[in-house]
């Protein structure tokens, strides 16, 4: 019994420096943007209908350079009612942007999902299930700018009542792209990643992190939403207020 308790802790501590030599290696880089205004780069039709916008709709006002490793994924948790109050009772996200930013021509293999959010701590969300994804599109960026990247998607209705995610799966990339943050400062249990180990706190584990992710969705409105339970959109808000 003492030898398998010894086994694990010894299991435990070298997974704990495993992680710990892994973010080591990961130092952003940060500098303000290059450009006021990004490149607009849509893949899919276009002629989706936007009623609002989901998500970080702030200036892009820094750039986070030789961070992103793929394949990995990027989070940054949203309430629909914040941005997009012209929408009653639902939302339907047609297209997820990205904004990112290189330094010379490069190709990017990702995609996007919208997902609920879970509370493993009161008031701070993190990343839950999956409700909508769409599948893997090759961007190729022509040379050095930043980038507006818009990804199509299709998802069900879904309540205002809620917070959600938007999220970019990177697969893989010819250069490494910058991503993009607002002005900031960073907020706790809004921007996630995962590269391998686990899902984290960029703000946690990088308190220097300088804002919010430039995320954000085109959205319609929608009604009913999906339900939840069966409860009715009154008794569904008053579980997230």
């Amino acid at each position: 019994m003492r030898h398998v308790l010894w086994m694990v802790m010894v299991g435990v501590l070298v997974a704990g420096l495993t992680v710990t030599a892994a973010f080591a290696g990961r130092t952003p880089e940060v500098a303000p943007v290059k450009q006021l205004e990004a490149i607009p780069v849509i893949m899919g039709p276009s002629g989706s209908v936007v009623a609002c916008q989901v998500g970080n709709l702030n200036p892009a006002y820094y750039a986070i350079s030789n961070f992103v490793s793929a394949p990995e994924d990027y989070k940054l948790a949203f309430d629909p009612m914040a941005t997009c109050s012209v929408c009653p009772f639902g939302f339907k996200v047609n297209k997820v942007h990205a904004y990112l930013q290189v330094t010379a021509a490069t190709t990017i293999v990702l995609s996007v999902d919208v997902e609920e959010v879970v509370y493993p701590t009161p008031g701070c969300t993190a990343p839950g299930q999956v409700v909508c994804a769409s599948v893997l599109y090759q961007v190729n960026l022509p040379s050095a700018g930043m980038y507006n990247i818009g990804i199509p998607i299709t998802c069900g209705c879904l309540t205002m009542a809620r917070k959600y995610m938007l999220s970019v799966h990177f697969q893989s990339h010819t250069r490494v792209p910058a991503l993009i943050t607002d002005a900031g400062p960073g907020v706790l249990c809004f921007n996630w990643n995962n590269y391998g180990p686990g899902w984290y706190d960029l703000v946690v584990e990088y308190p220097d992190w300088p804002g919010q992710l430039k995320f954000f969705a085109d959205a319609e409105c929608c009604e009913p939403p999906v339900p939840v339970d069966g409860k009715s959109w009154g008794a569904i808000k008053e579980l997230y207020e």
